[in-house]
């Protein structure tokens, strides 16, 4: 039962709440409409977004490069090792993103006016722009009007929001002068002289603006922690545009990549490509005067005297060959170091020295330098990650110097040892001529410079097809695809939202409305209250005839019916010896005047014979309703008229309803109510009339109201809906259990909610047939019986 109980007072309060906000239907559909129709203008001008998404697999795993097979070296140096995470960085460089909208030119944009928005025409643009001044101006756009015969108009220029009201006329393909600067117009492939084309606006941006907004567009993320494939996502209005940025950026992105993984071997190719021609130099003059030599003294046969001491001597020529070919490639290797311009530039790998030492550590500079090369793109000088590389780096060069120092020492040495054994040889050659001597050194020195070529030669070959054959660290895997239909604007979640909004905007509205309402909004409010609710009085449109009264004689509104039922439920309260009725509240303006007038002029309908007193000595809002007569019980208060039928306004309003009025208003009326003048006048007029109805001061102001209550038998505290400080009903809850007001009880004034004084005069504005009389003989017996009930009636009373 208890359940059941809740569930219904539960049902109460959602409809009670529902009915709240149901009476404000109009502003609620209203604000639907406006919603809707202002997401309806926000579909139909916001241009369409499409995504386009792409995927790129990194290898990461460590293999040897592809160009080590050709250079003869695979070993771990050779080896490339891969980090995800910085190829993410990589394609998020703002260097990257402002190369593909240079190579696209996405800078400049073209864009027609279709329905309440623009088309972005990117490829499908009927016309090209070019501008080409060598000092172009900042942002501007400019709107180009097609023309026939190949005319065109431009006009609407604007630059950093400043506009030029000028329109130039001008043809296809030819230089116009504007305030922009100069500017050609030409037909693109989509162009057609026999269709209408709209205006079409051009604008030109900055670059690194643009960079910045596809910056923001492009999204890039790891598609799972347990791969290496990097998802690359854009968002934009033009579809061909999305995919040709993915695309551009990946091949961009790979060059780069194949850049850097080669700048070691373009810098060995380079040294080489400027040592051939020297030594080819070389070698030319050597075999002039080898030619010479041997004509000179016709010496065109082999010795076959000397031919033990030559083989011996050969195999120490090979030997000197081999060193010496060690000592100019190091000595071609100390030179660069050496060169303080090349400092920033890598240091030639795969040269062929004959030192792992130097290979490896020329392996580490190289790789030590890209890294800091690519840190550097994102980063200062200052930073210490790029300072400490910069100290490693010097540490490592002066290494590598000292290194290839010391083996030049160490061949020279062995280079003369292996030319002091050869001189040994050649002495022993003494029954050869000088000529043989000679011929040999020529052939010597031309083997080596001979070998030396050769060897350049061979290694030119080997770093240009290292080039041609290096693999990239990426491939795609999946190239930018995505769905036709458009992920911005969403319809209907646009219109979901504008729905929801529609609704919840304006119940907001009255949610906020009333919660930092702290007035008494509904009956409601009282229900924590323990005094009882005697009546609720809705709220009275206007004023009646005699400013506050509205209770009329055969009246059938709302305010009528609500003092009727009122004066039912008091009735139902009052004992026989209940004459006396007081009217207060908590502060001014809650209508206890109001409430207290009517009441009275409801029982004065009824018969009764009532008397209201104007005891609000301060403010006499009573009196100055019936004109402020001169006279009234201030007078006897302070004993200048004893007699109170000097005072009284007979039936003023209604006959039977007599009112006191204030007087004039005193200097101490809490004194003058204390006297026994007052109980004296309210014990008389007891024995006069049915009630006595006295209007108080508030009682939270002023102790006039705690005084009249020591002698009234009936306490009616008034509280006004949208005016009494909710705040306050607890010090209301106090005043009743501390029984300073007699038999107190609750009403409810301009009530809103509780009965609609609209709905009300609607069901009660009825037209009533007239009452057929009835015959003489049943009428008297309806008399006869009526008088028979008023006298039993009042027996029983």
């Amino acid at each position: 039962m208890g359940n059941q109980m809740v569930s219904k007072n539960d049902d109460f309060q959602i409809l009670h709440i529902g009915g709240k906000y149901f009476k404000y239907w109009p502003w609620f559909i209203l604000s639907v409409i406006l919603c809707c129709g202002l997401a309806f203008l926000y579909i139909k001008s916001t241009p369409k977004t499409y995504k386009r998404t792409a995927a790129v697999l990194i290898n990461e795993d460590s293999k040897p490069d592809i160009s080590a097979v050709f250079s003869g070296h695979d070993d771990q140096y050779n080896k490339v090792k891969v980090n995800v995470n910085n190829e993410i960085e990589a394609f998020k460089s703002p260097q990257l993103t402002q190369e593909v909208v240079k190579r696209l030119r996405l800078n400049i944009n073209y864009a027609k006016k279709e329905g309440l928005k623009k088309t972005d025409l990117y490829v499908l643009s009927p016309i090209i722009a070019a501008f080409p001044n060598s000092y172009e101006p900042g942002p501007f756009s400019f709107q180009v009007e097609l023309l026939p015969d190949s005319m065109v108009v431009l006009s609407n220029f604007v630059q950093k929001g400043n506009s030029v009201f000028q329109s130039i006329k001008t043809k296809f393909n030819e230089v116009t002068s504007t305030p922009m600067g100069n500017i050609v117009i030409s037909p693109s492939l989509h162009y057609s002289s026999d269709q209408n084309i709209m205006p079409i606006d051009v604008s030109k941006s900055d670059i690194n603006a643009v960079a910045m907004g596809f910056s923001k567009a492009l999204k890039i993320s790891l598609s799972n922690k347990l791969n290496t494939v990097i998802d690359l996502e854009m968002e934009d209005v033009s579809i061909q545009r999305a995919e040709d940025f993915l695309n551009t950026m990946i091949s961009i992105y790979q060059e780069n990549w194949l850049t850097e993984k080669n700048q070691a071997t373009i810098t060995t190719l380079n040294i080489i490509n400027e040592r051939i021609p020297l030594i080819e130099q070389e070698l030319k003059g050597i075999d002039s005067r080898l030619e010479q030599y041997k004509s000179k003294h016709l010496l065109t046969d082999t010795r076959d005297a000397a031919s033990l001491y030559r083989k011996e001597s050969s195999e120490y020529s090979g030997k000197i060959l081999e060193v010496s070919n060690q000592i100019t490639i190091a000595e071609y290797i100390q030179t660069y170091l050496n060169n303080n311009n090349k400092t920033a530039n890598l240091l030639p790998t795969n040269t062929g020295l004959n030192n792992q030492a130097i290979e490896s550590s020329i392996k580490q500079y190289n790789d030590q330098l890209l890294e800091r090369n690519r840190l550097l793109v994102n980063s200062g000088e200052n930073n210490p990650v790029i300072m400490n590389l910069n100290s490693s780096l010097q540490s490592l060069r002066q290494s590598i110097v000292q290194t290839v120092d010391n083996l030049i020492t160490t061949l020279n040495l062995q280079l003369s040892g292996l030319q002091s054994q050869e001189g040994k040889m050649t002495v022993n050659i003494a029954s050869n001529p000088g000529q043989e001597r000679q011929l040999i050194s020529i052939e010597r020195e031309q083997n080596i410079k001979e070998s030396l070529y050769l060897y350049l030669l061979q290694k030119r070959e080997e770093n240009e097809m290292a080039l041609i054959v290096t693999k990239t660290n990426s491939r795609v895997i999946s190239p930018p695809l995505g769905p036709m239909n458009p992920v911005k604007p969403q319809k209907v979640r646009v219109l979901l939202i504008a729905l929801l909004a529609g609704i919840g905007l304006p119940g907001s509205i009255i949610w906020g409305r009333d919660a930092i309402n702290t007035t008494i909004r509904d009956r409601n409010d009282l229900s924590a209250l323990s005094a009882p609710l005697l009546g609720v009085v809705p709220e009275a449109k206007g004023t009646g005839k005699k400013g506050m009264l509205l209770v009329k004689e055969n009246g059938r509104g709302a305010i009528n019916e609500s003092f009727r039922i009122m004066r039912t439920n008091l009735d139902f309260k009052l004992t026989p010896d209940m004459k006396v009725i007081q009217f207060t509240s908590m502060e001014p303006g809650a209508g206890k005047t109001f409430m207290a007038v009517n009441l009275a002029m409801s029982f004065a309908l009824a018969g009764k014979k009532i008397v209201l007193l104007d005891l609000d000595l301060r403010t006499a809002t009573l009196s100055r309703m019936i004109e402020y007569p001169e006279l009234g019980i201030s007078n006897m208060l302070s004993k200048m008229v004893m007699d109170e039928r000097f005072f009284i306004e007979k039936d003023y309003f209604y006959p039977g309803f007599d009112i006191i009025p204030a007087g004039p208003m005193p200097a101490n009326p809490s004194e003058l109510l204390m006297s026994d003048h007052l109980k004296t006048l309210i014990e008389k007029l007891k024995t006069v009339y049915d009630y006595v109805f006295i209007d108080c001061t508030p009682f939270d102001l002023v102790v006039d109201a705690a005084i009249v209550a020591n002698l009234a038998d009936f306490s009616i505290f008034v509280v006004r809906e949208k005016h009494t400080d909710r705040r306050k009903l607890p010090e209301l809850n106090n005043i009743y259990h501390s029984g300073k007001l007699k038999n107190m009880h609750i009403a409810l004034n301009a009530s809103k909610a509780e009965m609609p004084s609209e709905k009300y005069n609607a069901y009660y504005s009825k037209k009533i047939k007239p009452i057929t009389m009835l015959p003489k003989s049943t009428s008297d017996a309806l008399s006869e019986h009526s008088g028979y009930l008023t006298e039993g009636a009042r027996h029983e009373k």
